[in-house]
């Protein structure tokens, strides 16, 4: 491979190498293996064993998916997803020309369920408080969150990089109810990228990710852009995003949408990549994905 991998102390780690390792773990019973006989693809998810395995070495494991139950269609989304974020945090730098950053920390990447899972109090203290009221209304609930971290931070009594660790349920995006509105009310991306460690105005530099296997409608994209538009307009949590995409009529569609008056990609704030191999190959739905380019 013209393109080892690199682990973390500096070596290279050979394609075969890889799967050695991966083969070792399913034998230890830390990951189990699905082959999917349709697409010729090898998938591996974890197991509870091996979460407790990665809990005694230091890596906390508080959201988990585990590959039992999961549809074809999710199993596969989530494989690209985890694609995405292994390219992210490789050494080889594989956004550093088309995105501008430099390989992040794992730490760094917050996936949907990681953000569910600090939405879901949000909610139910929300669906507690409609009992009173009669509103659940997140993206009020998330205005007034983004108000008083921005006065917080004016002010002194946080860090303008502390604000996202603080309120990690700000990293799903909502805004209020009103009727007749295209502005979705809760959405969650795929992945987001936190980059906000050297953050020092209100001004964020975190990225959220769409990873895209199948078109949506112009309906939805109007939805999701109108939603977006607003969101890198604030400025306050995400200063732009990125849709990964195989299928290209996703970009054509996209494309056409933002042009109605949205202009996100014309300004920088949307950018379309397809989703490569380690080898910058773009893929292809039912082509196998190569071990080699989950680097």
């Amino acid at each position: 491979d013209p393109q080892p991998a690199k682990s973390p102390d500096g070596d290279t780690i050979q394609v075969g190498g890889t799967d050695k390792r991966l083969e070792k773990l399913v034998r230890l019973g830390a990951l189990q293996r699905f082959r999917n006989t349709a697409t010729r693809t090898t998938h591996y998810g974890i197991t509870k064993r091996g979460v407790g395995a990665a809990w005694s070495f230091g890596y906390p494991m508080n959201y988990v998916d585990y590959m039992a139950g999961l549809s074809l269609k999710r199993l596969y989304h989530y494989r690209m997803i985890a694609h995405v974020g292994a390219l992210l945090i490789s050494p080889e730098g594989f956004f550093r020309d088309s995105l501008g950053i430099e390989p992040v920390a794992l730490e760094q990447l917050v996936s949907e369920k990681m953000m569910r899972a600090t939405y879901s109090p949000v909610r139910e203290m929300l669906k507690k408080k409609a009992e009173e009221d009669g509103v659940a209304d997140f993206g009020r609930w998330r205005n007034a969150m983004l108000s008083s971290a921005e006065k917080a931070a004016s002010e002194g009594r946080l860090q303008w990089s502390d604000i996202v660790e603080s309120k990690p349920a700000l990293l799903t995006i909502g805004t209020p109810l009103r009727e007749g509105s295209k502005l979705k009310a809760v959405h969650q991306p795929d992945l987001a990228v936190v980059l906000d460690g050297d953050r020092t105005d209100r001004n964020a530099k975190n990225i959220l990710m769409e990873v895209e296997i199948s078109k949506k409608s112009w309906a939805d994209y109007d939805s999701i852009l109108a939603t977006f538009k607003r969101e890198f307009e604030l400025g306050l949590i995400y200063e732009r995003g990125v849709y990964f995409y195989i299928d290209n009529d996703v970009p054509s569609l996209l494309k056409r949408v933002d042009a109605t008056g949205y202009n996100l990609i014309r300004d920088g704030k949307l950018t379309l990549l397809p989703i490569r191999d380690r080898n910058g190959v773009p893929l292809k739905n039912n082509n196998r994905v190569p071990l080699g380019g989950l680097s």
